[in-house]
């Protein structure tokens, strides 16, 4: 501040510490130098303001330019920039000027006059104790970098090995692939030599058809690797996470540090007492960033090449070429995309035909639906009506399909043309109530709810296994319902809505594990992803439980919450990710991703 008439201009940084007259800078009579300073009204006063206030307040408590406050502190109200900031309310952890203190602080029991609390913070515990901590967190933050050094290696490794591996697959796959051609090429060319100008055209051709193949080909291969990178990359995000969190921290607490020594150099207690309180809090807060960082895991995983057959057939048909898999369980996440409404009744069972096609069953219409997905839409494309309800469906081929018809005791194949609007069906009557159904090349899985059974039929519905009792001779089913087969087709998995519980069962039949939860009530549909994640949908749980491939409960992945009411069918598109969960009247779209 500056007074009038030559007056010295007072600064935080200045040596001469001079408090003006609050009286006069209110009343706009420029900057008088105070000389005393009233405790009741909490204010600094020059010489002629101390003289008409005694005499208008002579019970107010006056401190002469000796004995007031000295530590001045200059700041401006961010709210009221013509106000200094004069008091420190301790009940909100803020500083405020008068007006604040009248106004937002008006109820506050705990707000003092700033340069009167900070008085004696020079040797204060809060002080002495702040120090400590900062010498403390110091070593911490050394072995801290320590730990994410070795952290960061680990992870670094992991990524420059799965890279590695994933190049020298790919560009080996590439090489022979290319050979196989060139062979053909060789050959081709032996034979030129009896035709050659009818040949000559013929193998122009076939190189230009090769080398689109071949373009085709490196840009599949070229996508894979891309793929399998950026799922490699993705690892450990919480990790790098906590990791960025900290440096943030560290960065901050460096430039707090050095505003508290600068304060504490110069002396202004106010200023000290203000940044101790916002380093303290960032101490806090590093303090529980560092036992994050201690506490994180690593998350390991195991990257493989599938082994393929080297033949053209084989690599052109080849649709995944790496492995990538995690030592631990995988949780999932769900995003809610949209709801499928049109056309619904009762939804029995769901299909994901392909990226754009979905199927779904009507038990009360009677029906198959098939649906037009795009994004964020989908769209009935046609619906076809049967003499009974429709129970449970499953792919057989890209245009062919299965489905239960319990009360008939038929299963019905149903193939479809390439438009998907003209159909062709087959019926393959069943020995029993038949409910769920699954696809096991070159074998159809069934369950039965008349007898409680499951069997393995052949395309015409000759019964090839019965699996209805345990090792113990006892009953493996009540009612089974839902029926999945595991990706790699070695275990079938079985949902029972009276037992309330999954089992898993080998082709041979022997039972591998069972899952029951209090959680789970009514498991009916079940569906299963590209990692052999199961998702079993509770009926009157209501919601979707995620398990693990040996029936491990991973965790509860959809429940009320995400609006689920009664559900009874759920399908999931390995391509998109997509997760449809069938319920009375809708299908509810989710968006599937790692955790």
């Amino acid at each position: 501040m500056a007074t009038d008439d030559g007056a010295s201009t007072t600064f935080d940084s200045d040596e001469v510490k001079e408090m003006y007259c609050e009286e006069c800078e209110k009343h706009g009579d420029g900057y008088t130098p105070a000389v005393a300073f009233c405790v009741d009204c909490v204010e600094y006063k020059c010489v002629t303001c101390q003289k008409y206030h005694k005499r208008q307040s002579k019970t107010h408590k006056i401190q002469d330019s000796d004995s007031m406050p000295q530590d001045f502190y200059f700041e401006k109200c961010s709210t009221h920039p013509q106000q200094l900031i004069k008091f420190y309310c301790s009940e909100c952890s803020k500083e405020a000027c008068q007006e604040c203190k009248d106004t937002e602080h008006d109820k506050c029991s705990d707000v003092n006059h700033l340069p009167t609390l900070a008085s004696g913070i020079q040797k204060s515990d809060d002080l002495k104790d702040l120090q400590q901590n900062l010498d403390r967190l110091s070593e911490e933050i050394k072995d801290t970098e320590k730990l994410l050094k070795a952290k960061s290696e680990v992870v670094d490794k992991q990524e420059e090995k799965a890279t590695e591996i994933c190049k020298e697959h790919a560009d080996k796959l590439i090489e022979t692939y290319i050979q196989q051609h060139q062979d053909l090429i060789d050959d081709f060319d032996k034979k030129m030599e009896e035709t050659i100008a009818r040949l000559k055209k013929e193998r122009l051709e076939l190189v230009q058809v090769l080398s689109e193949k071949e373009r085709m080909f490196k840009n599949k291969i070229t996508k894979a690797e891309t793929v399998m990178k950026d799922e490699v990359v993705g690892t450990n995000t919480e990790f790098k996470v906590i990791k960025s969190e900290h440096l943030n921290l560290v960065g901050n607490l460096k430039v707090l540090t050095a505003d508290l020594e600068q304060a504490q150099k110069l002396g202004q207690n106010s200023k000290l007492f203000i940044k101790l309180k916002s380093t303290k809090q960032l101490c806090e807060n590093l303090h529980r960033n560092i036992e994050q960082i201690q506490q994180v895991s690593i998350q390991h995983y195991k990257f493989k090449t599938l082994n393929i057959q080297p033949t053209e057939q084989a690599l052109e048909s080849v649709t995944r070429l790496f492995t990538f898999k995690n030592v631990s369980a995988i949780e999932r996440r769900v995003v809610f995309n949209f709801d499928i409404n049109s056309h619904i009744d009762f939804i029995s069972s769901s299909l994901v035909l392909s990226e754009q096609t979905l199927l779904t069953l009507d038990w009360n219409k009677c029906s198959l639906a098939i649906h037009k997905l795009g994004i964020s839409y989908a769209n009935c494309m046609n619906d076809t009506k049967f003499d009974s309800s429709p129970c449970d469906i499953t792919k057989v081929s890209d245009y062919k399909v299965a489905v239960t018809f319990p009360n008939e005791k038929m299963i019905r194949m149903i193939t479809f043309s390439e438009d998907m609007k003209g159909l062709d069906i087959t019926d393959i009557p069943v020995n029993g109530n038949c409910t769920g159904i699954a696809y096991r090349n070159p074998y159809l899985v069934v369950s039965y709810w008349n007898p409680a059974s499951v069997k393995i039929l052949s395309m015409s519905g000759e019964v090839v296994k019965t699996f209805d009792k345990d090792d113990n001779g006892k009953k493996l089913f009540i009612e089974p319902w839902g029926l999945i087969v595991s990706p790699d087709n070695t275990m079938t998995y079985v949902s029972d809505v009276d037992k309330h519980t999954v089992t898993c069962l080998t082709f041979d039949g022997k039972v591998k594990a069972v899952y029951k939860d209090d959680q789970l009530r009514t498991p009916r549909q079940l569906a299963v992803d590209e990692y052999g994640s199961v998702y079993v949908c509770g009926l009157d749980s209501e919601n979707i439980h995620q398990l693990s491939s040996d029936l491990t409960k991973v965790k509860i992945l959809v429940d009320k919450s995400h609006g689920l009411d009664k559900p009874m069918s759920v399908a999931y598109c390995p391509n998109t990710k997509r997760l449809f969960v069938g319920m009375r009247n809708k299908i509810k779209v989710f968006h599937v991703s790692l955790e």
